[in-house]
């Protein structure tokens, strides 16, 4: 372990993470980011909610500029995955990887979240098409006008398609068999909105073939056609870190924080997807920002 004791531990680098650099580096601050490279960021084909961006930029490049603000401040990354974090008696923390251990006084917690991801033929390409999107937050307004299919069961895939509708598009639920357990009301909103509900569950979901966005075939042998589809089938967030300390988290893993994002474990502070919020960079960042401020003061 190195003998330096840091101020603050940054573990995640993506917008939030290397947004609390910047705003550590310069507080002047001894701080370290540990990335294991899985930043969301890097899947974006081009977000253009980001503020300063009117034409928008792409994920990968977005995070290359941040990577290079962070360094401007002097705030090193280092390239590994954290195993196992720990908080001692004296209140700090010690992060152990395969590549080394990292003692802090604090430590901000930036690990965001993954997408679960359907199986489904010509994925990567189709999402860097814009026919295979995750957040219609971010890109709903890029499907006006289009066909658009929501995939994801009773809850969080119906409430996907009610909110896609919004842009004037064309939405089918793709339920998954679950349309049978939604309540008669929400059903009424469905119509209300102009959502059809696919007839039978999908069998095979393809993507750019034929010249096609997105094709679905159902199991009743109907083969549906679509510009664009929206998997709605959850989150995994990176929560094990802090929940094995103590840290209560909400049932989908996002972390419970205060006013300042700090968990419910002392030192231990969280920004972006991984925290109970809206999952946005732009959250992310202010989350950053607020977490390392409370450091810094508590310092």
């Amino acid at each position: 372990m190195d003998d330096e004791l840091l101020d603050c531990l940054i573990i995640g680098g993506g917008a939030a993470g290397l947004t609390a650099a910047v705003y550590m580096g310069r507080y002047k601050r001894r701080a370290v980011v540990l990335d294991d490279g899985g930043s969301r960021l890097q899947r974006i084909p081009r977000t253009r909610n980001v503020p300063g961006f009117p034409d928008g930029i792409e994920g990968p490049e977005l995070l290359e500029r941040l990577r290079a603000h962070a360094a401007k401040y002097e705030v090193p990354t280092v390239r590994t995955r954290v195993r196992r974090l720990q908080r001692l008696e004296d209140g700090s923390f010690v992060a152990e990887s395969p590549e080394g251990r990292w003692h802090a006084r604090f430590v901000l917690l930036a690990t965001g979240a993954c997408d679960v991801e359907p199986e489904i033929e010509g994925m990567h390409a189709a999402m860097q098409a814009g026919h295979v999107r995750y957040c219609p937050i971010c890109d709903g307004y890029e499907t006006q006008g289009q066909r658009v299919a929501v995939l994801g069961r009773a809850g969080h895939g119906l409430r996907e398609s009610l909110f896609v509708a919004n842009w004037g598009n064309e939405v089918t639920w793709l339920a998954m068999a679950t349309h049978e357990e939604v309540d008669p009301a929400d059903l009424a909103r469905l119509r209300d909105a102009g959502v059809r509900i696919a007839e039978s569950p999908p069998h095979r979901i393809e993507c750019g073939v034929d010249g096609v966005g997105v094709r679905v075939e159902l199991q009743n042998g109907q083969v549906l056609e679509f510009d664009t589809l929206y998997p709605a089938l959850g989150l995994k967030h990176a929560c094990e870190l802090a929940t094995t300390l103590g840290a209560r988290a909400r049932p989908d893993g996002q972390l419970e924080v205060d006013a300042h994002q700090q968990t419910s474990v002392e030192g231990l502070y969280v920004a972006g997807d991984v925290a109970v919020d809206l999952n946005q960079i732009s959250v992310a960042a202010g989350h950053a920002a607020i977490a390392s401020t409370a450091i810094h003061n508590r310092l």
